[in-house]
């Protein structure tokens, strides 16, 4: 009897990936892929396009799109949705999660004239409350991983077939996607993949799943040869032919199998996702453990794997407070327009919810700042459109989930956010004239990998076909190995340093300055005024060898033109019975319009200066001049500032990458501060046209 292949491929690139790289892509995999299957048609398979891939094609490669529509009208390819801008579904609220659904079906329907049944679930985030929003959707079967099913008990040989799930007496059909056929296609020669099908017959599979990335053919590293040039793709295209005229397969599409194989039974899966998502969702520390438990458990590993598990895949929101903070302002944003309706905004907010910059695993996504800058572009947009003639308002509420308190100002020109609890810092100055986001920061972080950067490992040889992305080695530069430093505080504004006089820019750089203070990161006090923001902590000073030394620190912000100028205003009050001579410094940490979009700069009292490498000068007025906005930074006399663009050593497809994430720029100046002195010292930060 014929063993049903069933073949799926998933293509998308993320909201805000550069044209010239996704144009790279469609010549490189997904036009290729489409053509080889045009000439075979026997190939029949299953195939999801974001909907953000798909309107690039539609304006940018029509004949790309075309193909596709011909592909789909002579039944070769079944269409797939999934959310249309690509969201992990689980973590956006209910009523969006249908729109996003909808939104795609819809789109299949009238671009291509069919109306998908099949679900592709975003980076296979699975949990068991998606079960009645997506049947009445008229959903009727999504895939996940084997691994779904192997954490949940079930034996690997059970699962070459599919299983019925159920929540609130609503029934949804579940494919195990093949582990093994996913790590073998396509970097397993065609006669071992043949021998692979052979076995699953024999032991009375009923189906062989795949269902992944379309990258693979053509994107990932060594694959443009591999599958093209050396013909892998055309040996296996060939291969299915005689396989099928042979009577060893039948070349099933998903929605086929669901009506002429019966179901293996129930099955209730856990939260689960991938293997790899979830190691990537653990703290670096216990990635690590969890490598190492793999390394002790050898030659078992295997044997074991099912009950060895990582994360949940929601903490990348706790691992990347970035991610979280962006998460959370999603929700807000997302409230505010069931409030105040407005198609343009919801669509924009829609596109917000791309999953790709939330987390980070073996690709960039959190780490490549234009990603997350076009995000907070389209949240932004779409709060800009929502908070239209409103008037400003100042509110108290956890934002962000942790059980504490931030200040949230919003006004139909600029939102803020400062959080007291982390230092009175700012941690968000958002522009709703340029839908720009200036503390767009990443934090320098420790990764798991960067053990892999420290001590790197020989590649091994591949004896036969090409290696999986996933087992690639990498072999760092020298650059990047300079660049392994890691921030102890997050990379906001308004982050207030005491540290040691002898220290320099290059400790700067470091984040290794000799901090006296204990003021950056901890929490604040705090009441309102009208339009003013009174913190303050009664903290205290650490010179070396030396007692705590009491400090009563007092920051006013005064909240200016509609949340476009803030006026700072520092008051100290020195308590201790000795003299202490120290810098005072107030760091800011910046995404500038011009990194964003490569036209501006910054320059100090009107003189123009590089960001490329650290700097360090005298400075009474500092600008970031960005097209249509500029951020001016005055002092009430000159001092001393330290700058460097802040880079992070992340690890892509194709290696280790150096990414300027912002600019930390401050300016400090120096203290004497004798018994029951008061100091007091003015600043001024303003948007401008």
């Amino acid at each position: 009897m014929a063993l049903p292949f069933l073949f799926g491929v998933h293509n998308h690139q993320p909201l805000g990936n550069f044209d010239h790289v996704i144009a790279r892509l469609t010549e490189e995999s997904y036009l290729p892929f489409l053509q080889a299957a045009s000439e075979n048609p026997h190939f029949r398979f299953s195939l999801h396009v974001s909907g953000i891939l798909l309107r690039w094609w539609e304006d940018h490669y029509p004949k790309l799109f075309d193909l596709l529509g011909t592909l789909i009208d002579r039944g070769q390819i079944e269409p797939v949705c999934g959310g249309f801008f690509e969201p992990i579904l689980v973590a956006i609220p209910r009523d969006d999660r249908k729109e996003q659904v909808l939104r795609h079906k819809d789109y299949l329907k009238r671009q291509f004239g069919r109306t998908p049944v099949g679900l592709w679930l975003t980076e296979r985030v699975w949990e068991q409350s998606l079960v009645e929003d997506l049947v009445n959707l008229g959903i009727h079967y999504v895939v996940v991983d084997d691994r779904h099913f192997l954490v949940s008990g079930f034996e690997k040989e059970a699962l070459y077939g599919y299983y019925y799930t159920e929540a609130e007496a609503q029934k949804l059909a579940v494919f195990p996607i093949d582990e093994t056929l996913r790590y073998a296609i396509p970097f397993w020669p065609v006669e071992r993949l043949a021998q692979y099908l052979q076995d699953v017959s024999f032991r009375g599979g009923e189906l062989a799943i795949y269902f992944d990335d379309g990258e693979k053919f053509g994107a990932w590293p060594g694959t443009r040869k591999w599958v093209y040039e050396d013909g892998w793709l055309k040996r296996f295209l060939d291969a299915l032919r005689e396989w099928q005229e042979a009577g060893r397969i039948e070349i099933l599409t998903f929605e086929e199998a669901l009506k002429r194989v019966p179901a293996k039974g129930l099955a209730y899966l856990p939260t689960a996702s991938y293997a790899e998502m979830e190691e990537w969702a653990l703290p670096a520390n216990r990635i690590l453990e969890l490598l190492e438990l793999e390394k002790r458990l050898k030659p078992e590993k295997t044997r074991f794997a099912a009950f060895i598990r990582g994360g949940h895949w929601r903490n990348f929101f706790v691992k990347y407070p970035e991610s979280n903070h962006l998460h959370k302002r999603m929700y807000l944003v997302s409230a505010l327009s069931r409030e105040k309706f407005s198609p343009e905004a919801r669509l924009d907010l829609l596109a917000a919810q791309c999953n790709d910059a939330y987390w980070h695993g073996i690709f960039g996504g959190l780490y490549l700042p234009h990603l997350r800058q076009a995000l907070w572009e389209k949240l932004l947009s779409a709060e800009a459109k929502l908070r239209a003639a409103t008037k400003p308002e100042i509110l108290a509420q956890d934002i962000d989930f942790d059980g504490k308190e931030e200040i949230f100002f919003a006004s139909e020109k600029a939102v803020l956010v400062f959080k007291p609890s982390y230092g009175g810092q700012l941690v968000e100055w958002s522009s709703l004239s340029t839908c720009h986001n200036y503390q767009n920061v990443l934090t320098r972080r420790f990764e798991a990998y960067h053990e892999s950067i420290k001590h790197p490992e020989e590649p091994p040889e591949v004896e036969e076909g090409v290696f999986s992305i996933h087992q690639l080695k990498k072999r760092p530069s020298e650059e990047v190995l300079k660049a392994l430093c890691y921030d102890w505080y997050e990379r906001h504004s308004l982050v207030e340093h005491f540290f040691d006089p002898s220290r320099g820019l290059e400790d700067f750089v470091r984040c290794d300055f000799g901090e006296w203070g204990d003021f950056a990161n901890q929490p604040f006090h705090w009441h309102r005024t009208a339009d003013e923001l009174l913190f303050f902590r009664d903290g205290g000073l650490y010179p070396p060898g030396s007692e705590r030394r009491p400090l009563l620190l007092r920051k006013r912000v005064k909240i200016r033109r509609a949340g476009r100028k803030l006026l700072l205003a520092y008051e100290f009050e020195y308590r201790a019975a000795e003299e202490t001579r120290c810098f005072f410094g107030v760091e800011f940490n910046l995404y500038p319009l011009f990194l964003a979009q490569g036209q501006g700069g910054f320059r100090v009292d009107g003189k123009e200066f590089s960001v490329q490498e650290p700097l360090e000068g005298q400075v009474q007025k500092a600008s970031f001049r960005g097209k249509g906005e500029t951020l001016e930074i005055r002092l009430p006399e000159k001092a001393r500032f330290f700058l460097f663009p802040v880079k992070t050593v992340s690890q892509s497809e194709a290696g280790f990458d150096l990414t300027v994430q912002g600019l930390s720029f401050m300016p400090f100046w120096p203290l004497t501060l004798k018994p029951g002195m008061r100091h007091q010292l003015e600043l001024a930060l303003e948007l401008k046209p």
